[in-house]
């Protein structure tokens, strides 16, 4: 019996070690699941989690040591959208000069099965470097980022550790995996962008009414206006499509434009996987069957003369490897320039408002 009781104390003893090398959130069936945008801190990551093979062969680690594999001192992070609008986060590690991977995945339901690569950052540096790197320390999505992803090290001389926002959509799931390349040490992860997660409420704003300081409401007697005779004609604005063949417009954004001469750089905002659109103005089609690219290209069009509102959609030809397509246009006017992160989707399609001032 003694001997027996030795034996079952060596046994857990080996069974709290192997428990205590692995994170508490070391999986993504074991991620910790946020429901808003709250600042918390992950105190020591170690292992690979249960699973070491759910993040094998990432296509920004294949450069790397670990040829693919994304995971080391590994935590998993898991969210809902509940309202769409874009996603960004900063990802603060404890000891300033850690080298901070990270992978966002798309998971359709919540299912950690059927993962989906959105983002992917695998830049660093060698340690030596750490200090004046820009590939090390703070990292995350961040507004007037291009990248979807980074390859592993720092050659590049437009390599850093940040990658463009999500446009999320209501109802998705995603989760984020992050990596401590440099050892078993801790940082803060903190949530922005303006799509809401299932805990958070729009701020109510309250305006207290002094009865004392309320002016008396007098009644004014307004004379008709005479009727305009050879009133000067204006532009008037178009209607928005109501579907393009067949498929539902949803109105994402508006942008004003100083002059009707536009340049159009589009690419892939995500992951370049076969995405074709095409491109129409108002329910005429101004780009037939474009293969997007990670790479922007520019395109020239002209808003028709006369209407002082248009419509720009993105219409999706073919969904590639996975729905939905994920367009970034940048409108310029040849005064300024504007950053529309556009989706497409069976059955709907992101359309713009463009106003001509």
């Amino acid at each position: 019996m003694r001997i027996l009781r030795k034996l079952f104390a060596f046994c857990f003893s080996i069974f709290l070690l192997s428990n205590s090398a692995i994170g508490q959130y070391g999986d993504c069936s074991a991620a910790k699941d946020i429901c808003k945008k709250d600042v918390f801190h992950v105190s020591a990551p170690r292992g690979e989690g249960n699973d070491k093979q759910e993040a094998d062969f990432m296509h920004c680690f294949m450069n790397g040591d670990n040829f693919g594999q994304a995971e080391e001192n590994s935590t998993w992070i898991k969210f809902e959208v509940k309202e769409s609008g874009t996603f960004t986060f900063t990802i603060t590690p404890d000891n300033p000069n850690d080298d901070i991977d990270f992978v966002v995945f798309r998971i359709p339901g919540g299912d950690c099965n059927r993962k989906e690569v959105v983002r992917c950052m695998a830049a660093g540096d060698q340690s030596d470097n750490a200090v004046t790197s820009r590939c090390m320390g703070k990292t995350g999505l961040r507004a007037g980022e291009l990248d979807s992803s980074a390859d592993a090290g720092c050659t590049d001389k437009d390599d850093n550790t940040w990658l463009a926002p999500l446009k999320t959509t209501k109802g998705e799931h995603y989760v984020l995996l992050i990596s401590n390349v440099t050892g078993p040490r801790g940082f803060n992860v903190s949530f922005g962008g303006t799509a809401k997660l299932p805990c958070e409420e729009k701020p109510i704003v309250k305006i207290d009414k002094d009865p004392a300081k309320e002016k008396p409401k007098v009644k004014k007697t307004v004379p008709a206006t005479p009727p305009i005779v050879n009133a000067k004609k204006t532009e008037v604005a178009v209607e928005k499509p109501k579907e393009i063949n067949g498929r539902e417009l949803n109105l994402s954004e508006t942008v004003k434009v100083k002059s009707r001469s536009l340049k159009v750089k589009i690419w892939d905002s995500q992951i370049e996987d076969g995405d074709v659109i095409s491109i129409y103005i108002d329910e005429k089609k101004v780009l037939d069957h474009y293969k997007l690219t990670t790479a922007p290209k520019e395109f020239s069009f002209d808003l028709p003369e006369g209407k002082k509102e248009h419509y720009l959609t993105v219409y999706a030809d073919d969904f590639g490897r996975s729905e939905p397509n994920t367009a970034a246009l940048i409108i310029n006017d040849g005064s300024k320039e504007n950053r529309i992160d556009m989706v497409s989707g069976r059955k709907k399609q992101d359309t713009l408002k463009i106003i001509s001032e």
